[in-house]
């Protein structure tokens, strides 16, 4: 891991598993998702979309990602002020070569990992967690069906505490979308995105510098809460 990345929640299954706590900041001014100033609005439902494929910024990836057992997602994109940002999955279906599955602990046997499933995160044209390798921001997965979750901060300064940075969680139906509220009352509301022929969706939420979050909502597509997290702070 990175001095760049900011600590990774821990991957779980999302029936019940619960996330760490952990530190955040921000709103961000522009995105796929629209921006509300009002507070305590009801938020309108929404649809899950289905994204196309888009390219990586590493060679090496950028390579892998041409084969055809490579799918790819666009999660978000869009600016903060002067930095553009961008999120996106990349599933291959075959590990890639380069990529080293972990050695697990002492008394635990060895994932049997088939496939591999990337959260690509840009800030400003940079790859977040560059540093740590072309496969620094990806989890071996044991198909394109397995439950998968996560949430976290991510950032090119201070681990994902400072600066800009981006909110990227990933989840499963029926969410449909997800709210963040800030302190100061506005909130971002992010449509959780389809990454076709698997079972893996996220959501992703840019923040800006000085602002921080109240809580983290998600929803199904008639606009029932189904989460409500008050620990990113």
């Amino acid at each position: 891991m990175s001095a760049t990345q900011t600590k990774r929640t821990r991957w779980k299954v999302l029936a019940g598993a619960g996330v760490a706590a952990a530190a955040a900041t921000g709103i961000a001014l522009s995105g796929v998702a629209s921006a509300s100033a009002a507070t305590g609005a009801t938020v309108a439902a929404a649809r899950p979309r289905t994204a196309s494929s888009v390219t990586t910024a590493h060679p090496a990836a950028a390579a892998a990602a041409a084969r055809s057992d490579v799918s790819s997602a666009l999660v978000g994109q869009g600016r903060m002020g002067q930095v553009a940002w961008k999120v996106e999955l990349e599933y291959y279906r075959r590990l890639p070569a380069g990529y080293k599955i972990p050695t697990p602990p002492p008394g635990f046997p060895a994932p049997a990992y088939t496939g591999l499933l990337c959260q690509r995160m840009y800030l400003g044209g940079v790859r977040v967690d560059h540093q740590g390798g072309t496969w620094s921001d990806c989890q071996g997965v044991t198909g394109p069906t397995q439950a998968t979750g996560s949430e976290g901060l991510w950032g090119l300064t201070g681990k994902g505490t400072s600066g800009y940075r981006l909110f990227v969680g990933q989840d499963a139906p029926p969410v449909a979308y997800a709210v963040l509220t800030f302190t100061n009352g506005r909130t971002y509301r992010a449509n959780s995105v389809h990454l076709r022929g698997t079972g893996f969706d996220a959501f992703a939420i840019p923040i800006s510098k000085g602002q921080y979050i109240r809580s983290v909502d998600t929803f199904t597509a008639g606009g029932k809460r189904l989460s409500h997290e008050t620990y990113w702070h």
